[in-house]
This record gives C-alpha cells, sequence and structure tokens, in this order.
C-alpha cells in the first residue's frame, strides 16, 4: 500500500490545501495536534478502559494491552464501557479544541461548528472485533457533501495496529453502491483489498487525515496484542445545510448510549455538544437506497488525477 501525501508543509497556505483535497480527496498532517492535549484524551479512555478491566492485569495502562474481557465495538458489553467515554466532558471539548476549529475553518473558508456526535473507536485486536469496512461518510451524515471527517490517532499506531487507508481519488466517483456488512457502520463497498489507490501510513498520536465525506476509507486490521484509539471528527461551514434529524445531533450509538440530558449531568459547560441556531435542514434519504444522487462539492475536481 502505497504512503499518504502529507501536507504539513502547505500549512497555513489554504487554497493550496484546497486544492490538494479537491485533487485527492484527503490531506494528511503530522503531529497537527500537540501531544498534551491528545495525551489527556488517552489518559481518561485508558482509565475507563481499566476500570471496565479491559487492559490486562499487571501491565502499564499507558500501553493499552487489552486483556479477555475486551470486546469490539457495538458487541455486548461495549455499551457500559462507551457511556463512561461518552460522559467525559473532555474528550468532548476535545473535538473542538482551537487547533482543529482552526484547520477546518481554514479549509473550508467560513466560520464552522464540530457535529456533537463525536466518535471515539476503541478497537481491540482483530481477534476481537470486526474492522470497519471500506464505506463513504456521505450516506450516514448526509446533509452538506463538504461536511469533513477529521481522523485522530489517539495513541502511535505502528503497522500491526493498523490504522486507517483512504482511496485516493474516490472522492470523484459521487456516492458509491453498498452492501450490508456486520461491522461498524452496517455497510461497505465493494473495492478490493490490493486496489492500487489505497493510502495509509504509519501513524503518530496527534495526526490529522482530512478527508471529503464522499472519499471512501477503511480500517486496517489490528493485528497488535493492544488497544487502537482515535477519534472521528466531522466538521461543516455553518452556512451548509444539514441533515433532518428529529431528536437533533444525538450521542453516538444513541439510545445504546443516553442522551446528552443524561451524559451531561454535572458537566461545567456544554458548548462542545451544542450547535449553531438556525441551520439550514435538507430531507433525509434511505442511506442503504442502491441509487443515491452525488451532490455537488466544491472540493471535486472536473479533472486531474490523484496526485498522492
Amino acid at each position: 500500500m502505497r504512503e499518504l501525501t502529507e501536507s504539513t508543509d502547505l500549512l497555513p497556505d489554504w487554497p493550496a490545501v484546497r486544492a490538494r483535497l479537491a485533487v485527492d480527496g484527503y490531506v494528511y498532517f503530522r503531529r497537527l495536534v500537540p501531544s498534551a492535549d491528545v495525551a489527556t484524551v488517552r489518559g481518561l479512555i485508558a482509565t475507563v478502559l481499566a476500570d471496565c478491566r479491559w487492559l490486562a492485569p499487571g501491565t502499564d495502562p499507558g500501553q493499552l494491552v487489552a486483556s479477555e474481557h475486551a470486546v469490539g465495538e457495538g458487541e455486548k458489553g461495549f455499551h457500559g464501557m462507551y457511556t463512561a467515554v461518552q460522559m467525559r466532558q473532555e474528550v468532548h471539548e476535545f473535538a473542538v479544541s482551537p487547533p482543529l476549529l482552526a484547520l477546518a475553518g481554514g479549509v473550508l473558508g467560513e466560520p464552522v461548528f464540530c457535529h456533537p456526535m463525536h466518535i471515539f473507536r476503541i478497537s481491540p485486536p482483530v481477534s476481537q472485533a470486526t474492522s470497519t469496512a471500506a464505506h463513504q461518510d456521505y450516506r450516514l451524515i448526509q446533509g452538506s457533501a463538504d461536511t469533513l471527517t477529521m481522523w485522530i490517532p489517539l495513541a502511535d499506531t505502528p503497522a500491526t495496529a493498523g490504522g486507517l487507508r483512504v482511496l485516493a481519488g474516490s472522492h470523484r466517483l459521487g456516492v458509491l453502491p453498498v452492501r450490508q456488512h456486520d461491522g461498524p457502520g452496517g455497510q461497505a463497498l465493494d473495492v478490493a483489498d490490493d486496489d492500487p489507490r489505497w493510502r495509509s501510513t504509519t501513524f503518530t498520536a496527534g495526526d490529522v487525515l482530512m478527508f471529503s465525506s464522499l472519499t471512501a476509507h477503511a480500517a486496517v486490521a489490528n493485528l497488535s496484542d493492544r488497544f487502537r484509539l482515535s477519534a472521528d471528527f466531522r466538521y461543516q461551514a455553518v452556512t451548509d445545510p444539514v441533515a433532518h434529524r428529529p431528536d437533533g445531533f444525538v450521542p453516538h450509538y444513541y439510545p445504546a448510549v443516553p442522551h446528552w440530558r443524561t451524559l451531561t449531568r454535572g458537566w461545567t459547560s456544554t458548548r462542545s455538544v451544542e450547535v449553531p441556531a438556525g441551520l439550514a435542514e435538507m430531507e433525509r434519504f434511505d442511506y442503504h437506497a442502491p441509487d443515491v444522487p452525488t451532490p455537488p462539492s466544491r472540493f471535486v475536481t472536473a479533472s486531474g488525477a490523484s496526485q498522492a
């Protein structure tokens, strides 16, 4: 698999960053997030894992070695642990930290907000979990095609622990058909594992991989003996529409994870899970539908090959 193209040297040349995103469908920045901020979130999650006996006894919690009690995302016993993570104010405030909001605002070129459905991937070794299959976020998020995902490793991720891979240039293919899949997300694209367009790397805690909601991406299998920790945050311009949500922006895995009114008890501020007033709304569509119209996007070029 070929290496991701690094874009750290482009900052803060926003037109150049946008141009690369428009061609490749992703931009990748090494060590963008301050290490202290990442360490705080990683430590909070490690504490929850230790309390749930998901870390191997006698090991350093910072090493994140998985015990036999650990289960994969969405499986029996997962939601109790995940609720304990989602109840921590600090992990949500990480999503709206100045470096991340500045990056999203710079790329979109206007004021932005972060979707409150903050996702934390707590992935045990592959023998205890099903990896996230290849998919596009647009079917699940809907609303604006220019909603950007930031995938952030919360711990160093050697090759054995996998990481994330993106299909360079795939955002220019439009909304692709899907099939049902048993892992996280519930659906998958038919993309071969040996497709030469796949890109990944050995990630370091605090890296940021940003991509379009039309960019195909997938998890790489965790073949290590420890957890792979990462965060998925979504950002969009306040002038772009959101998909209509009868219950609003609920927490990830709601209702298996409680509503905000329960999660935020005792918090000193809920600003990290609030959205701007007056957002334009669109009707939601059936995300399993075989044919979904491709929405317009400012990050799709009419021509040009991937530069990754």
